[in-house]
């Protein structure tokens, strides 16, 4: 019984490859959530130093 090394490197290539796109998609995701929360909390924490005054 012989190991095919060619479908392994395949199967072993594809699997690296699917991991680092899934993370990517996650950090972009992060990011972007990131983002909305950032513009949502400095345009609300804009509009409390109106009205204290500052």
């Amino acid at each position: 019984m012989g190991v095919d090394w060619g479908l392994a490197g395949q199967i072993g290539g594809l699997g690296f490859t699917l991991v680092f796109v899934v993370l990517l998609a996650l950090a972009l995701a992060v990011w972007l959530v990131g983002l909305i929360i950032g513009k949502a909390t400095a345009s609300k924490g804009e509009t409390g130093n109106k009205k204290k005054g500052e």
